[in-house]
């Protein structure tokens, strides 16, 4: 009888401190650090048995609701935690513009759509995103990809132009200037960035148009830098005179 009763003891308390930890744990799938745009909601998905509180600590950037929604109020970082009376998690934001199109260049059309969703039109050499009354993002109305044998060679951004010296605040702390140059033909003027401050070490090249589109906004277009085969300004005025 001893023996059993320390057998049903043993229960008792493996059970009692199981029921805690159940009750306080706080369950989360998500990476350590999101990523959303400017004015972008997201729902952390962040549950628990026991009552949850939301607080970070910028909210000049990031505001969080009661519900564990997450808004993108400017550019910048900071920490949202999720706490319970026991146990709390944290969670680092990163607000930028816009997000950036996919540098992994020569990929195929279903990895596109694996990361950005179903394209609002697309035929086998492009996709659009947004567009129209359908704007992609705060910032951007309008995300192509262009496609030549069935792979991914080019990605251009429509920018409203009233956000240039936030595009020129991305441009110059995330790529390095390389020139200014205006083709003569068409009399538009590129501003050219690689993602390298050597160029023998640049693998995508970024340009800046203005007054680019039905709305006369700004428009960037990331395609692959080739140092080896001599990139020139010709293939970038040749390859933007074929664009839609």
């Amino acid at each position: 009888m001893k023996k059993i009763a320390l057998i049903l003891l043993g229960i008792a308390v493996l059970l009692t401190s199981c029921k805690p930890k159940d009750k306080f744990e706080i369950k989360y799938n998500g990476d350590s650090t999101v990523n959303i745009v400017l004015t972008e909601e997201y729902d952390l998905d962040i549950t628990s048995e026991d009552n949850l509180t939301f607080y970070s600590d910028n909210e000049l950037v990031v505001t969080v609701n009661p519900n564990g929604v997450i808004k993108g109020k400017n550019i910048g970082e900071a920490n949202i935690t999720a706490s319970n009376s026991q146990n709390s998690i944290t969670i680092k934001i990163v607000v930028s513009l816009f997000e950036e199109p996919t540098f992994n260049f020569y990929c195929k059309p279903s990895y596109i759509e694996d990361l950005y969703g179903t394209p609002r039109h697309k035929t086998d050499s492009l996709y659009v995103y947004g567009s129209g009354e359908e704007w992609y993002s705060f910032a951007v109305w309008e995300m192509d990809f262009f496609f030549i044998d069935k792979e991914y060679v080019e990605a251009d951004l429509y920018i409203r132009k009233d956000l240039e010296i936030r595009i020129d605040e991305y441009l110059n702390n995330k790529f390095f200037y390389r020139n200014k140059f205006t083709d003569t033909d068409s009399n538009i003027t590129y501003d050219i960035y690689l993602n390298d401050e050597n160029p023998e070490n640049a693998t995508v090249l970024v340009g800046k148009i203005k007054d680019a589109g039905p709305y006369q906004d700004i428009c960037l277009f990331y395609i692959p830098y080739e140092h080896t085969r001599g990139f020139t300004y010709d293939d970038i005025i040749s390859r933007d005179r074929t664009r839609k």
